[in-house]
């Protein structure tokens, strides 16, 4: 049994504390009415930056979602996947609690394109998932949610989505001195974590100013970590050995912080920030020993764990009517120094480095009649370079270059828009370096889309978006040619893949105002020369063959949602909701689609009354039985959470002490989509809490 830690004291002191926040501030400005209906409704009149001209969720033919505020906040975890994968059409890689990276609608890796502020991460999460994306969710102010194709802004990668992170790292605009704090723990792993983060100016120099600071032991977790159809293979002996309760080799380190300013007039804004990020996690996996037992025994003593560095340099800027006929024009360019060391025990095994460069420029021109639009540049430089005997893919340069066009016509109470992209890339093998006698690939990727939004009636509205989309083949895809050992696998790449083309359809119908909510997404996406990573029954290295393969493909589904305010009970006002996504799939040979994501469904409660709110919720996740070859099926599971807060303002600051359930029924979590499903479960039964601070 663990001792009484840091996260223990975190929680009795938020306990303790609530009944004595609420004697002394019994009242708040706001009744829990207007909170509840503010907590509604908010999310509609924001802005979206991941959207061509700005414009909020409603402006979009392609479905888009803003987390922030308090929901965000509810949901925030160690990593980007796990903090969105409650979303609707969204789920994680999970590989582990110290890496998790975004799935779309059932596609991910470089399918998915994280950016920050609209520029992306440009780490190395795209590449593997036992890569964790360079971000701390606790800093994150919003998170922008594109599903579908937004290949048209952000390159031939994006074919899945985007999840675009706000932090206001350069700030736009004048903004009065304010700052935050926070710090959590839980039970599950003895976590601390801690945020603080500065913002002000004095006339038109305005600034920011971040640090984070994360650290956990391995995980807790229900039962074994191996499956029962792993443990069914070992030994007495090997069975005997084994531990419960606790996955090994789960623990996190994790900080940094960030530096950034602006100049900020009537004519724009112009500034520069610097990102500092550093994390140290293991891969929870058994890996299988070699009959030579080579790495095996390196693995018994220390396992495999991670130690990544990312120094980001950013320079953005935006002018306001800079000449006639442009309303904005906005530049923005980021530059990346990342190393990734991937360690077996306390020995090197593979280095990965990557320097890259992103350079955009968007013009929003002013309106035309009733057009309205943007045109723009983007170009990529990324430098990467894999350094040991276990590197799967060879140094390489990616190199991209992209032109685009998107409209709007507002005939209100009809919207329609129309968009085209043009790109060109080229991955490049380091001198001298080849495979199957090809050292570098040339692609021609175009992008066009239509799509309208329909107003037929007060609250309601209609959309219908087409996209025709080509996505270049990535380096590994095309040149990988080695052994993977935090993914237990031997990697080969085809120097000889196509673009993908894919033609996909949404169809959405949405009640947004008054106390009924209801939204549905329907979507198809059909994929000519679809690339994925198949499973086969070769052996390379002691490890299982997995080879980047092409085939056409199919992906359809849906996602629902609708919620109801009871706003004036005696309790004060809850919101009820139920959802359900679902995305089905297959190849073009009738054959199951690896690692496809399962359907969901679920519902939950808020609840607001004055200072306190709290909220709970459960889903169910199905099982996948209908699996590619060579992989296993994975049981359905239930996940009950709930989250309690109350807030107290304090002469101009504010405070909320928080305590947050997760899987409260202990129940045992493999994620289908994680090539770690049968070496680690996502956590058990877990009590978070701490303190926000705000002034």
């Amino acid at each position: 049994m663990r001792s009484i830690s840091k996260t223990m004291i975190t929680v009795a002191i938020s306990a303790a504390l609530v009944p004595a926040f609420a004697q002394q501030n019994p009242t708040d400005e706001k009744t829990g009415t207007e909170a509840a209906a503010s907590h509604v409704t908010e999310l509609e009149n924001i802005e979206v930056r991941a959207l061509p001209q700005g414009g909020t969720a409603l402006d979009s033919t392609q479905p888009v979602d803003v987390l922030t505020g308090e929901q965000l906040d509810d949901r925030k975890e160690a990593t980007i996947g796990e903090t969105l994968q409650a979303e609707l059409g969204i789920q994680s890689t999970y590989f582990g609690p110290g890496a998790g990276r975004p799935i779309v609608r059932g596609l991910g890796g470089s399918r998915v394109r994280i950016t920050e502020d609209g520029l992306s991460s440009l780490d190395a999460s795209a590449l593997s998932p036992d890569h964790a994306v360079s971000a701390e969710p606790l800093l994150i102010d919003s998170i922008e949610i594109l599903r579908g194709p937004a290949n048209l802004m952000y390159g031939s990668t994006a074919s899945a989505g985007v999840i675009n992170l706000i932090d206001n790292r350069i700030p736009e605009q004048r903004q009065d001195f304010s700052g935050a704090v926070e710090l959590r723990g839980n039970t599950v792993a003895d976590e601390f974590a801690g945020v603080v983060r500065l913002d002000g100016g004095v006339g038109a120099l305005q600034f920011h100013v971040d640090g984070f600071y994360r650290d956990t032991s391995d995980f807790d977790i229900p039962g074994f970590a191996l499956s029962d159809a792993r443990l069914a293979e070992l030994a007495p002996e090997e069975l005997a050995e084994q531990e419960r309760g606790t996955l090994g080799n789960s623990a996190l380190e994790t900080s940094g912080g960030t530096f950034g300013f602006s100049f900020v007039d009537d004519w724009g804004y112009a500034g520069f920030a610097y990102k500092l990020f550093d994390t140290t996690y293991g891969i929870p996996a058994e890996l299988e020993e070699e009959e030579e037992g080579e790495p095996g025994e390196e693995e018994e003593e220390g396992g495999i764990s991670i130690d990544l560095d990312q120094d980001r340099y950013e320079f953005k800027s935006g002018l306001y009517t800079p000449f006639a006929g442009v309303d904005e024009l906005s530049v923005k360019f980021v530059s990346n120094d990342y190393q990734h060391v991937e360690l077996e025990g306390d020995e090197i095994g593979t280095t990965f480095n990557i320097d890259a460069n992103e350079f955009r420029l968007e013009l929003d021109h002013a309106g035309i009649g009733m057009l309205d639009g943007v045109v723009g540049v983007q170009y990529e430089d990324t430098d990467l370079e894999a350094i040991g005997a276990e590197a799967f893919i060879p140094a390489n340069n990616t190199e991209s270059l992209g032109i685009f066009l998107i409209e709007e016509l507002d005939l209100d109470p009809v919207k329609l828009s129309a968009g085209f992209r043009y790109q060109d890339d080229q991955v490049t093998l380091a001198d001298g370096l080849d495979v199957e006698g090809i050292s570098q690939r040339d692609f021609t990727a175009i992008t066009v889309s239509s799509g309208a939004i329909w107003r037929f009636a007060e609250a309601w509205q209609a959309s219908i978006n087409w996209t025709r989309s080509e996505r270049s083949p990535t380096a590994e895809e095309l040149f990988a040619d080695g052994p993977h050992v935090a993914t237990q696998a031997f990697e080969i790449g085809d120097p000889t893949l196509r673009e993908e083309t894919s033609n996909n359809f949404d169809i959405g119908i949405h009640k947004y105002l008054g106390k009924l909510h209801l939204r549905a997404d329907f979507f198809y996406n059909d994929i000519d020369d679809f690339v994925f990573l198949a499973n086969t029954d070769g052996i390379e290295d002691g490890l299982p063959i997995q080879i980047w393969s092409q085939q056409d493909a199919e992906f359809y589904g849906a996602e629902a949602e609708a919620s109801y305010l009871f706003a004036d009970t005696p309790i004060g006002s809850i919101e009820w909701r139920v959802f359900y996504d679902t995305v089905q799939g297959e190849l073009g040979d009738d054959s199951a689609i690896p690692r496809l994501s399962p359907s969901r469904i679920g519902t939950g409660i808020d609840w607001h009354n004055g200072n306190w709110r709290a909220n709970i919720d459960f889903f169910h996740v199905n099982a996948r039985n209908d699996v590619a070859e060579f992989e296993t099926t994975t049981p359905s599971y239930n996940n009950l959470s709930a989250n309690i807060a109350y807030r107290l303002p304090v002469r101009g600051a504010e405070f909320e002490l928080f305590v947050k359930g997760q899987n409260l029924t202990d129940e045992v979590q493999r994620v289908h989509t994680s090539f770690l499903k049968d070496f680690a479960p996502r956590p058990g039964i877990n009590l978070a809490g701490g303190i926000r601070g705000y002034f």
